[in-house]
């Protein structure tokens, strides 16, 4: 194989690493974004005028009380538990953390791959 040509293969081997690592990351900081939206911002439930507090600032009744007969203010909460609560952006979480591990290791790996590049090609130019 032509030298020319395994320059090509590498260069285009690295800027491949370095996308899907791009991707990867974004990805993972755009799921961040997304949970950190649902846990601290208020929101509404059913069109009312009441708005509920962010699932992280919010003082909620015990979901598991035997309390059959509850206020308004209690139904409220309950809604609000109901309508926003911990398990999807913890779980978005979860699996986003790997995603960010692999784009991190595929970025570094392409990014020292075309530095190896270029630090072989300015050896080579030094040496004649």
């Amino acid at each position: 194989m032509h030298p020319a040509a395994v320059e090509r293969d590498f260069h285009a081997q690295s800027n491949r690493l370095l996308g899907f690592g791009w991707i990867l990351l974004v990805l993972a900081v755009l799921a961040w974004g997304w949970a950190a939206w649902q846990v601290f911002v208020p929101h509404g439930v059913d069109r009312s005028s009441k708005t509920c507090a962010p699932p992280a600032f919010a003082d909620r009744p015990d979901p598991y009380s035997n309390r059959s007969v509850l206020n308004g203010d209690e139904r409220h909460e309950r809604n609000c538990a109901a309508v926003r609560d911990w398990t999807t952006p913890v779980a978005l979480l979860v699996f986003s953390a790997p995603a960010f591990a692999a784009g991190s290791g595929l970025f570094t790996a392409g990014w020292l791959m075309e530095r190896t590049r270029r630090l072989t090609v300015q050896l080579e130019q030094a040496t004649g």
